[in-house]
């Protein structure tokens, strides 16, 4: 913008005081908050507000009686998964869609078809390197957090399990807890783990009281024999140490009853349950070979009486091995043949676990999911009539689409991440994560004594990444793949041996800061806000929109927005003379008049003579005054910039100096 064209807009605001110009600071305030409101931000904030609405009192008492009826219901569920998978709700409708598919002619031409889309993007992924990513590599969260919703149902369902295997696994009898800060004594609830080996609970009460007058150490050391002879174990060396049993009893869980080769075995699954499916399900499979299970108790109270029911009732579950290897089997489509025989119970594990949050999870889960379920039903009994079966459709489409989003947005920010791998294939892929394991332990343990033999070291495992060689296309993609992936599946920062104090400054100043809350707006603030709105307008289309809709708020805010947008467009104002003072010289001279040098007010009328006729036409109206003074260059006011200039000055001082004490660190 010209010195001139300042001036003059300058010379606009003091002669018209009322005008308010859009402000560049407001302007850009106004453009994040647009931006922040289309994304997820804004958006999640009025589908929470299309619910503030609902009474409190009421919403409680329905999350409580929905949270127990969800708990309850899965209680049911659970054991149907049970046993062989073809017999259980899974194969069943697995078996339904492989005969549709099999023995339909619709069925057949759905799958011949499916099929020979997957052969052909075989085939494409041949002769294209960006088809063969796009097919083959993904990156992989490491944050632990990420882990689990960019797994899906897998991840949800390998949670879990690790959570039962560690439950299962840890000893029965317990003297770490200790009465008033020092008198050992062993978890009393422990007991009511015998029923996994089929005792009744009259024998876990028998038997509890049978110890009575007992010491806390021998109350423990029997209940651990107790569970050897359970587990099958002979000659029991009674006079070894509490651990020493509880060493023994931990090995026989793991090999005979959870199926697993050794010890060592099962502690490397449980390092990583997500990364081992293939491994558990294996061990699951010989745990439950000739018909035989494992019910698992977790939380229960047999044995302990009345409160031990209640215990039981409420917060209590038991689960199978079997039930664990069929979950599995249909989240991971290794039950059926077809691609809708493995569809439907993966698909089915996605409705019951994104609506009760117990195809994988405990009693407490439920009533997180109870509490959405709670508002669902109280608009749809609020709905205006005729609109109730509108509001539900619209509602609890809505919230389950928040479920699923979570997902596909992590999925789909880490497989374009897997750009980072377009230079090679899967085993090259392989290579650089296990090149990149061993340089991260090599320098965790303080192994590169010199920065310089640190970037070596990873500048070898870079090499596997075969990037040299790449089209200039494809080097873009691989910048951009690696800038979403930034900290994540990356060497990470030098350990220096000799600076242990810096190293944590560096560890918090590496890339992982800006990558993790990167991902993690990419998936929540970009990719589920779309895909809500797509699939709740979906279900407008096929339900019908209700006239209280979660959209509204949202719908009118961003109507809000380009109004204002519009209205602030308009930066030349509409003048009334009419509104002006009489003593404006503007309106004066509008209205014809001006007063002489004696103070006296003279009339005059301006007449134009019309080139067709003779009729004298009122000029139209002027709203400024003509300055017969040339316009002066005023210049700008230096003040804003020269502080502008001197914060930076500041702040690169600053930055140098800690980049400085870094490199001396």
């Amino acid at each position: 913008m010209s010195e001139q064209s300042v001036n003059l807009f300058n010379n606009f605001r003091l002669k018209h005081p009322n005008f308010t110009a859009q402000n560049p600071s407001m302007q850009g305030n106004e453009t994040i908050q647009q931006a922040t409101q289309a994304s997820g931000t804004g958006y999640v904030n009025n589908r929470l507000n299309a619910s503030k609405d609902a009474d409190p009192m009421t919403t409680l008492g329905l999350t409580t009686a929905i949270g127990y009826g969800i708990g309850q219901g899965m209680d049911y569920f659970g054991p149907k998964c049970e046993g062989e998978y073809e017999k259980t709700i899974l194969g069943k409708l697995g078996s339904l869609g492989d005969k549709f598919s099999k023995n339909t002619k619709l069925g057949r031409f759905i799958e011949n078809n499916l099929r020979k889309i997957n052969i052909g993007w075989y085939k494409l992924s041949k002769k294209s390197s960006v088809v063969y990513t796009l097919r083959n590599h993904s990156t992989q969260p490491e944050w632990q957090f990420a882990k689990m919703p960019f797994h899906g149902l897998h991840g949800f369902l390998s949670m879990d399990t690790h959570s039962v295997l560690e439950n299962y696994t840890k000893p029965i009898s317990n003297i770490e807890r200790k009465l008033l800060g020092f008198i050992p004594r062993p978890n009393k609830n422990d007991f009511s783990k015998l029923e996994q080996y089929g005792l009744s609970e009259d024998a876990i009460k028998n038997f509890k009281e049978s110890l009575n007058g007992k010491t806390f150490l021998e109350q423990a050391k029997a209940l651990q024999i107790k569970e050897l002879e359970l587990l099958g174990a002979t000659n029991i060396d009674t006079t070894k140490s509490l651990e020493e049993l509880q060493n023994v009893a931990k090995e026989l869980k793991i090999t005979k009853k959870l199926g697993f080769n050794s010890v060592a075995e099962f502690e490397t699954v449980m390092k990583d349950v997500v990364g081992h499916p293939k491994e558990i399900m294996q061990a699951f499979e010989r745990a439950t070979a000739g018909g035989q299970d494992l019910h698992i108790s977790i939380n229960r109270g047999t044995g302990s009486g009345f409160l031990g029911k209640i215990k039981s009732h409420f917060i209590g579950r038991k689960v199978s091995i079997s039930e664990y290897l069929n979950k599995y089997k249909a989240t991971l489509g290794k039950g059926n043949t077809t691609h809708l025989g493995r569809a439907l119970p993966k698909a089915l594990g996605w409705l019951v676990e994104g609506c009760t949050n117990r195809f994988a999870g405990g009693k407490l889960a439920p009533f997180m999911q109870a509490f959405i379920f709670a508002d669902m039903a109280y608009h749809t009994i609020k709905a205006p009539k005729g609109e109730h079966g509108k509001t539900l459709a619209e509602r609890f489409v809505n919230d389950f689409s928040y479920f699923v989003a979570m997902t596909l947005g992590l999925m789909g920010i880490h497989k374009i991440g897997g750009g980072k791998y377009i230079g090679t294939d899967e085993a090259g892929r392989e290579a650089y994560r296990e090149a990149l394991k061993i340089h991260k332990e090599l320098n965790k343990a303080g192994a590169f004594t010199t920065k310089q033999a640190f970037k070596d070291s990873l500048k070898a495992v870079n090499a596997h990444l075969n990037v040299d060689g790449l089209k200039w296309y494809q080097k873009i993609w691989q910048k951009a793949a690696r800038f979403i992936n930034i900290g994540n599946e990356h060497g990470g920062v030098w350990n220096n041996p000799n600076a242990k104090v810096m190293n944590f400054v560096r560890k918090l100043a590496s890339k992982n800061i800006i990558g993790v809350p990167l991902r993690i707006w990419l998936a929540m603030a970009v990719v589920t806000p779309v895909f809500v709105k797509a699939t709740t307008k979906i279900a407008h289309l096929i339900f019908g929109r209700p006239t209280h809709s979660v959209l509204d708020e949202d719908e009118e805010e961003a109507n809000d927005t380009q109004d204002n947008t519009t209205q602030n467009q308009q930066t030349t104002p509409h003048l009334d003379p009419n509104n002006l003072p009489d003593t404006n010289l503007i309106k004066q001279t509008a209205n014809g008049q001006y007063n002489n040098q004696n103070g006296q007010t003279t009339q005059t009328t301006i007449n134009t003579q019309n080139t067709n006729s003779q009729e004298g036409i009122q000029e139209p109206i002027r709203t400024y005054i003509p300055s017969p003074v040339s316009n002066v260059n005023q210049g700008l006011d230096p003040t804003a910039a020269n502080m502008a200039l001197a914060n930076a000055d500041r702040t690169e001082q600053q930055i140098a100096e800690i980049m400085a004490s870094i490199r001396k660190g």
